[in-house]
């Protein structure tokens, strides 16, 4: 079994100028039913309970890196039209908040630096589980593989939605 050190912690983002208003960024940025168009990780998601897009609601998102998959239950706890919408999520007890994901729009009044920022406190147990799994060699540099991985999944997804909004 490995042992996960004290650093098993992220704090990363992705930006782009985007030609839009701030109010038009958000709309798509917050319409996770189309989160597969833009992220290379993500093979969908669908509202599963409240009100879409307003805090408390709650989706189902569908993952796939490789070979792995997995599926995700998220709550939103903010959602401001026009500035950010973030979401977290959950652990099987439907509670524990320890990865929190978010869209961030800054107006410069011409156009919007949208971010996608990706805050994970402590590592999930099911991340947990699999870094225990891997081979030494392996756990070592898992990480800052997935930081990797995730870094450049965030800036596809940005630049994704950048392309939908001006290419409409």
């Amino acid at each position: 079994m490995n042992e996960i050190g004290p650093d098993a912690s992220y704090d990363i983002h992705a930006s782009v100028h985007v030609d839009a208003a701030p109010y038009e960024v958000y709309a798509v940025a917050s319409d996770i039913t189309r989160m597969s168009e833009w992220s290379p990780e993500t093979e969908g998601c669908a509202w599963i309970g409240g009100q879409p897009g307003v805090p408390g609601s709650r989706f189902r998102s569908h993952h796939r890196v490789g070979n792995d998959t997995w599926t995700t239950e998220c709550e939103v706890v903010i959602a401001e039209p026009g500035r950010r919408f973030v979401w977290t999520v959950l652990d099987r007890s439907a509670e524990c908040r320890t990865s929190i994901w978010s869209f961030e729009i800054a107006s410069d009044g011409r156009r919007c630096l949208l971010t996608q920022r990706y805050v994970m406190r402590t590592m999930p147990e099911s991340l947990r589980r699999v870094m225990a799994e891997l081979p030494k060699e392996k756990a070592e540099t898992f990480l800052a593989d997935r930081r990797t991985q995730l870094q450049l999944a965030l800036q596809q997804t940005v630049d994704g939605i950048k392309m939908t909004i001006e290419n409409r």
